[in-house]
């Protein structure tokens, strides 16, 4: 029996320590909680001040990323894990960065209303930057729509257009011209609209290239003009910001077009030690223009050089990328092996903790099963003496109970009868009160009604007025002027339209205009021409006008306005959609 009681003692005391020390584990000191916490923050400021972290912080982050999976929320744990990216990336360890950055996402709480969607954007903008350095257009692209997803989730236009832009850089790599043109045609659309007039010239760089490689002179001189003018790259002396100094080649390439082979000379030279070989290819076509046999060998020998340093650096490249994915799979190895290990040490913990459960739980019950024997011997020698007792109370308390309960209901008869008249003018009360309320409630809703509607007419009233007042602007500007001087009488055999003032055109509209503008976008993708149409018709002018600036002939025009009234308004006929822009512009 003394035994027995031992064995009990002991269960008891080993429930008793499995069960602090579950509490320890669960536990951090606020020593602990203060050191991530900066550790964090260090981190980073280094990331946004672009100071490297490779002095070892890796191994605090990892540190770190360990603790807040155990103890910190999703927003922290995502930082975590970014953070430990971004210190892979800054050591050259891309595999592992990529492996971080996914984490991070996996660790974000995407429908928690608290969720830092800013953190969770600059994980897949890190990784999209990754994705390219790697060749990997088409996982870039991926990574990008996710950013552009979460800025529009949050409502920043301005990074939404920016990442939109960076979509030319997978299309670059895939070799897709025409793809990179198109989305930074519509990226300079979407600024110019939202009114972001230097970020809208800055995209300019590559078409104009573009447009000279097409000898298309005449409008990559005009979009050289807004790109200098408007981009706020250059200084008072006409030198580009750092960075952005192949546009010198770009303009290099378009005075050696124009055969001004002096000036085309002299922006070539102003490419630096960075861009040699592009400064070497342009001297090299200059001299052979010129025909000075002497410089275009000099040039050919160092453009040559020049390629040969590229090649070399391309297989270097190469190499650096085929380890980055030997490592990775290496990487992928290493965790597979420590998430295994820790499976096994997982199921070694859980089989002791049953069995020293089993065992607590086998010593309560011995112990409960005990205590139950001795209370039955107890119960079984007292019962024969309470009985009577029992019996002997259970009357008294009945008697005493019968006589409460009657004295108790002389009294509630009583005070029945005296609150009967209170109660009827209590309720009188209550019921004027209450209609007197209702009909200060409903006088107030119609009050309320009232000043609804005027403020509604009056908003509308305002709206109107601005669209008309953006209207007259564009109808008093200078081009549209120009326009109507091209359909006098004095002007019939000059009244065609250039493509630059189409151009002008399309942009003091969307300059006046952008509301309207905005709203005509929204509903279909219109062509150069047909918007050129759709703009005439709304400034009012007539059939034949429009043939003569648009050097079309009646069915040319009519097919143009078919198929925008069809795109904008769903209506197939060509004579409606003048009614129906003028009725837009009214809404």
């Amino acid at each position: 029996m003394l035994a027995y009681s031992y064995l009990c003692m002991a269960m008891k005391n080993l429930v008793l320590i499995f069960a602090l020390l579950m509490t320890l584990a669960c536990c951090t000191s606020e020593a602990d909680r203060e050191r991530m916490r900066a550790l964090l923050d260090r981190a980073d400021s280094m990331n946004r001040a672009y100071v490297p972290m490779t002095d070892g912080i890796d191994s605090l982050l990892l540190e770190a990323t360990r603790y807040y999976d155990r103890h910190g929320d999703a927003n922290q744990q995502l930082r975590a894990h970014y953070l430990l990216g971004c210190a892979y990336r800054d050591m050259g360890e891309a595999p592992a960065a990529l492996q971080s950055y996914q984490d991070a996402i996996d660790r974000a709480d995407t429908l928690s209303s608290d969720c830092d969607y800013r953190r969770l954007m600059s994980v897949y903008g890190q990784m999209s930057e990754l994705f390219h350095a790697q060749n990997l257009p088409h996982d870039e692209l991926a990574q990008m729509e996710m950013y552009g997803y979460y800025a529009l989730l949050i409502g920043d236009t301005l990074l939404y257009i920016r990442n939109f832009e960076l979509y030319a850089k997978p299309y670059f790599l895939m070799g897709d011209t025409m793809g990179m043109l198109n989305v930074l045609k519509q990226a300079h659309d979407l600024y110019t609209i939202h009114g972001f007039t230097q970020e809208a010239a800055r995209v300019l760089s590559p078409v104009i290239d573009y447009y000279i490689a097409k000898d298309r002179l005449d409008e990559a001189a005009d979009l050289m003009n807004v790109y200098e003018k408007q981009s706020g790259l250059f200084d008072s002396e006409g030198k580009i910001a750092a960075s952005r100094e192949m546009y010198y080649y770009i303009k290099g390439c378009y005075y050696l077009k124009r055969h001004d082979l002096s000036l085309a000379e002299q922006w070539f030279r102003k490419l630096p030690s960075t861009e040699q070989k592009d400064a070497y290819k342009g001297l090299l076509s200059v001299f052979r223009m010129k025909n000075q046999l002497d410089s275009v060998a000099k040039y050919a020998y160092l453009y040559e050089n020049a390629l040969d340093t590229l090649h070399n650096k391309m297989q270097t490249e190469a190499i650096q990328q085929m380890s980055s994915l030997y490592n990775y799979q290496h990487f992928q190895r290493e965790k597979a092996q420590e998430a295994e290990k820790a499976r096994r040490l997982r199921l070694t913990i859980y089989a002791i903790l049953v069995a020293v459960l089993a065992g607590a739980i086998a010593g309560l019950y011995l112990l409960r099963r005990h205590k139950m024997i001795e209370k039955a011997k107890i119960d079984k020698l007292l019962d024969a003496y309470s009985k009577g007792k029992v019996e002997y109370q259970r009357l008294c308390t009945d008697y005493a109970t019968i006589q409460e309960e009657k004295e108790g209901l002389l009294k509630v008869c009583q005070e029945i009868d005296g609150l009967k008249q209170d109660n009827n003018t209590l309720h009188e009360s209550l019921v004027y009160l209450k209609t007197e309320k209702e009909s200060q409630l409903n006088k107030k809703e119609d009050e309320i009604a009232g000043l609804k509607k005027q403020l509604a007419k009056k908003e509308w009233e305002l709206r109107e007025k601005h669209i008309y007042d953006q209207f007259a602007v564009f109808s008093s500007s200078s081009i549209v002027a120009k326009l109507r001087e091209k359909c006098g009488p004095q002007s019939v055999k000059h009244s065609k339209l250039s493509e630059k003032e189409r151009y002008v055109l399309i942009q003091q509209f969307l300059t006046d205009m952008p509301l309207f503008a905005s709203v005509l976008s929204s509903r279909a993708v219109l062509t150069h021409g047909e918007k050129c149409i759709c703009i005439l018709l709304l400034l009012g002018f007539q059939q034949d006008e429009i043939m003569r600036l648009m050097d079309m002939t009646t069915q040319s025009v009519t097919n143009f306005k078919a198929k925008a009234n069809k795109k904008l308004f769903n209506t197939d006929s060509a004579n409606t959609l003048q009614a129906n822009l003028q009725s837009a512009l009214t809404l």
